[in-house]
């Protein structure tokens, strides 16, 4: 099990993989704003929980397991940063930091019944918060 630190380092592994084929050490640490041997702590973690592999100094690989493991988490805050931002009209600043905070302990109960009612909900309040921003 990830501790919720470590589940925001493989999430931002994940991002960063999306524009880069691989990945280094001081990428991860610049985009969480920590020095690179945190950084290399927490690629150790993730690398004995199976969901990356490095080579010693090398770039990180995600692992089909982290992978999926990362997709979920980012779809989780995508989720609930949409609707904290356009249904509860929080800041986004605080929106994003928030829906940090509970994409660690949403159940899957929770989360799908939060994406059905994202994708069901009327388009027109999605504009009104755009034209209103």
């Amino acid at each position: 099990m990830l501790s919720d630190r470590t589940a925001d380092y493989l999430e931002t592994i994940y991002l960063l993989s999306l524009h880069e084929d691989t990945v280094g050490i001081s990428r991860v640490a610049a985009a969480r704003g920590v020095t690179v041997p945190t950084a290399r702590a927490a690629v150790r973690r993730l690398k004995a929980d199976g969901c990356v592999r490095q080579e010693r100094y090398g770039k990180i690989l995600l692992t089909d397991a982290g992978r999926r493991r990362a997709a979920r988490v980012y779809r989780t805050h995508s989720a609930l940063l949409q609707f904290l931002r356009d249904v509860l009209r929080v800041d986004p600043e605080i929106a994003d930091r928030d829906a940090c905070r509970l994409e660690h302990g949403l159940s899957e109960e929770t989360f799908g019944r939060l994406v059905e009612f994202l994708e069901t909900r009327k388009p027109s309040g999605r504009r009104a918060r755009r034209t209103n921003a």
